[in-house]
């Protein structure tokens, strides 16, 4: 197996005992992640569990299922390795069967865990940290409420499986245009309505997936801090996942918080030399906080999937293209990694590259997740 958290940043061995101590006691909040699940746990065993023909939906869930049963212990292992305070459960946001199955299924998770509690409030996320354990929060990316349904909304938000909401995932949607759409026209007069709900009833709206005029529109309509869970700096490498300065300091003029990815086709491309590392990520970091300040900054990482590279180029490669919004020339490498982020073990050294960086302690904890908790304890309560 691997070895994990000890990218080569040359740090002494007085920084690494800091950057220990630091990832360690943090609020650590990933905004957005695939776990806590790894390729690198698919042993010849387990692969000759999956089920024939299994579609990646089902492949993905496969692992939770054995994990609910009390057959799989390394995911809370994981859970633990990785330093994470919060997990993530979410739904589609589309109609109340929909919801109501997310909803079972995260009452699921809540009663087969003992180490997991719902984030209802920011001091839930205090309390999993102070406990060693960890917090579920609720995020929706794929929106499609129609309109006449927004209090879909509503139930969604109080079922804990939406306490942050995308407008728009890559497509359109009745809110607004997703960031590959080829035309954005922003966002609509329901997705006005949407943004007010959201500051209504205290859901945070996010805009990682939406177009340049949407997240711009909805950063002017909304009177709570907007996010983006999981971006990039278009500054550094221009994509369509990427955001601009005009969409990054909207986004911080809310009060919100961006998110930077770990995804090395969206920060630098396919086929790159060198080969794509950790430190790509911590420049579009370094360069968000140079934009709009560090109390505006967080992680996202979005990456590694969870399953073995074959298995995602056979499952979610088809899917990405036909029903996710994504095309050819965004030149998706679903199984590629970042030297230094290849498992959820690796988060320490995101908080390793940034004592790397000279970042101090307070900074670090910010970046960590103290950002987002304090936009959590704002919108949610």
């Amino acid at each position: 197996m691997p070895e994990y958290g000890n990218f080569p940043f040359g740090l002494s061995q007085k920084d690494e005992a800091r950057a220990a101590r630091l990832h360690r006691d943090s609020i650590v909040v990933d905004m957005v992640h695939q776990g806590p699940f790894s390729p690198d746990v698919w042993t010849d065993e387990l692969r000759a569990e999956l089920p024939d023909g299994a579609g990646y939906l089902e492949a993905s869930g496969f692992l939770m299922e054995k994990a609910l049963r009390g057959e799989f212990d390394e995911f809370h292992c994981l859970a633990d390795a990785s330093g994470a305070t919060t997990m993530l459960t979410g739904c589609v946001l589309e109609n109340a069967q929909g919801v109501l199955e997310a909803a079972a299924d995260t009452a699921r998770m809540l009663a087969a865990f003992d180490w997991l509690r719902p984030a209802r409030r920011a001091d839930d996320i205090r309390a999993a940290h102070a406990e060693g354990g960890h917090a579920l929060v609720g995020q929706c990316q794929l929106n499609l409420v129609r309109p006449g349904d927004i209090d879909l909304l509503d139930q969604a938000a109080a079922l804990g499986v939406a306490h942050t909401v995308d407008c728009a995932y890559n497509t359109a949607t009745f809110i607004g245009s997703g960031c590959t759409e080829k035309n954005d026209a922003g966002l609509s007069a329901f997705g006005n309505t949407f943004v007010d709900r959201c500051n209504k009833i205290g859901v945070i709206v996010d805009t990682a997936h939406s177009g340049p005029r949407t997240t711009i529109d909805a950063c002017a309509r909304s009177k709570a801090p907007v996010v983006a869970t999981h971006t990039s700096a278009a500054a550094l490498y221009d994509c369509d996942r990427a955001k601009s300065d005009e969409e990054l300091q909207a986004i911080a003029a809310t009060g919100g918080v961006i998110g930077v990815f770990c995804m090395p086709f969206f920060l630098a491309g396919i086929g790159t030399e060198p080969a794509p590392t950790i430190e790509l990520a911590l420049d579009h970091i370094d360069y968000v906080v140079r934009l709009v300040g560090v109390e505006h900054v967080g992680i996202g990482t979005d990456w590694p999937l969870a399953l073995p590279a074959d298995v995602l180029a056979q499952t979610l490669l088809p899917m990405a293209m036909s029903t996710m919004g994504f095309r050819p020339e965004h030149q998706l490498d679903v199984a590629s990694t970042l030297e230094g982020f290849r498992d959820p073990r690796d988060l320490i050294n995101i908080t390793r590259g940034l004592v790397a960086r000279g970042y101090p302690d307070q900074q670090v904890e910010m970046i960590l997740g103290g950002n987002f908790l304090r936009v959590f304890e704002q919108v949610v309560g």
